[in-house]
């Protein structure tokens, strides 16, 4: 970002060229402070303006911008001449403003959205405005990397001289709303910022004037440009992070610290409950996940996860969230995920259940999407005490013949129990499971009981 009090030597006020819209000339602007530059774009009625109410208000010259002219003002020679006039007078009016930097001036070039200071300025003016709103509803506000990005550069080198200014900053309505909120999202971009060569994820920025105990949300951000976390492993109990290029849970959960990968050392989430990693590039739930030892939701959707591990060290973890991946085979799931209720493993490539016939706690499972095909690969579910809710739909086994009367038929006399693809059983399912069930003892050499299974 530019940071004009700190490059008072190297700024510059050009116009390169000119724009006809509708039969109006426009005037290209090129701001560059430092290495970061911008483009604003004014007709000469805009100029006017300006010029008008800095004479009023700011002492200006009156007869320094180049006067108006309503014949032959369209001619290539005049707009010429005319746009070198405009660029030789707003070099003259930032020598003669650049102590107080009024905001009329500061609006016209666009400082107030890429610059530092002035962009804190309006930022300011925001939180005090809506404050009272924000905490009295949703307690929630969004940003970008450019103002957290402000403002942690602003509180290591406050403004020297700072008096002389039009409008000197007052951090104050900031800071106070940013200890008082519960939700918070940040979403950055790999683009130019506006008209200007500003990338968003390129600018390191901190946590550590944040105070937050709800929510946060990380959009599209560059992980690694984070510098701090400041409290927030003591008090955040939800995170959600998408969108970014995060191969590991460590390049997240550790994205403040130097040497990620390693735990020795490492801070834990202590309040931590939900974590949403959804939409990333992660390839494997890696240990790192450990140091959110009281995590109860986590939610690993469109990544490129093959196998479920690293899970033992989450006692509290009771839903699970595989969606879209590239798992394929679930090994001896109880001895990963036992205390387990809610588990959505949907658009994956998993063609057998045997891996799931110990999840005593299991409530809600989604397999929908996957690549199950015999019905006997679904006999594994028939001992699950808990199981209330599964979705089998989008597999080639729900194309079977009598396929809900045979998949609740896994369940035996707890069938009538079962939501199966979001339907409750009919009662002409459950005679028919009856029916099955009955025919199944016959053939194992047993005495039905037809009279107590039909009124159960």
């Amino acid at each position: 970002m530019s940071f004009l009090w700190y490059n008072q030597k190297e700024i510059n006020i050009e116009i390169p060229l000119t724009e006809e819209y509708t039969n109006i000339t426009y005037y290209i602007i090129q701001v560059t402070v430092g290495e970061i530059k911008w483009k604003v774009k004014h007709r000469y009625n805009d100029f006017y303006t300006l010029h008008n109410k800095l004479v009023i208000d700011h002492g200006v010259s009156k007869d320094i911008l180049p006067s108006k002219k309503v014949i032959g003002n369209k001619t290539n020679q005049f707009i010429e001449m005319r746009k070198k006039g405009l660029e030789e007078y707003l070099q003259r009016i930032l020598v003669f403003l650049k102590r107080t930097m009024p905001k009329t001036f500061v609006h016209f070039l666009d400082f107030h959205l890429y610059d530092i200071y002035f962009l804190l300025q309006d930022l300011s003016l925001k939180c005090f405005a809506e404050s009272d709103f924000v905490l009295s509803s949703t307690k929630s506000l969004n940003f970008t990397p450019l103002e957290f990005h402000a403002i942690s550069e602003f509180l290591k080198c406050p403004i020297p001289g700072e008096e002389n200014l039009e409008n000197p900053l007052d951090l104050g309505p900031i800071l106070d709303l940013c200890s008082q909120l519960r939700n918070l999202t940040v979403t950055g971009s790999f683009k130019e910022y506006l008209q200007s060569n500003i990338i968003l994820n390129k600018l390191p920025f901190e946590f550590s004037f944040i105070k937050l105990n709800s929510s946060l949300n990380l959009k599209s951000v560059s992980l690694e440009m984070i510098t701090s976390l400041g409290n927030l492993r003591e008090t955040l109990k939800s995170l959600k992070v998408c969108y970014t290029n995060a191969k590991y849970i460590y390049e997240v959960l550790q994205c403040d610290v130097l040497h990620k990968s390693t735990l020795e050392g490492s801070e834990r989430w202590l309040a931590l409950e939900t974590l949403d990693l959804s939409n990333n590039n992660l390839i494997e739930i890696d240990k790192t996940i450990s140091l959110a030892i009281n995590l109860k939701t986590l939610i690993l959707d469109g990544n490129k996860i093959s196998t479920i591990s690293n899970l033992t060290s989450l006692p509290k973890l009771e839903y699970l969230s595989i969606i879209n991946n590239l798992i394929t085979i679930c090994d001896q799931l109880h001895t990963k995920v036992g205390n387990i209720k809610t588990l959505n493993l949907s658009q994956n490539s998993i063609v057998t259940t045997k891996g799931f016939f110990k999840l005593y706690s299991l409530e809600n499972l989604d397999l929908s999407c996957n690549k199950l095909c015999d019905i006997e690969q679904l006999e594994y579910l028939g001992n699950l005490p808990c199981i209330e809710n599964l979705r089998l739909t989008g597999n080639n086994v729900s194309t079977t013949v009598d396929y809900r009367v045979r998949v609740l038929g896994i369940f035996g006399d707890k069938a009538r129990n079962i939501c199966l693809d979001n339907e409750r059983p009919s009662q002409p399912e459950l005679d028919k499971v009856s029916i099955l069930n009955a025919l199944k003892i016959v053939k194992e050499g047993k005495t039905p009981d037809l009279e107590g299974s039909l009124s159960a």
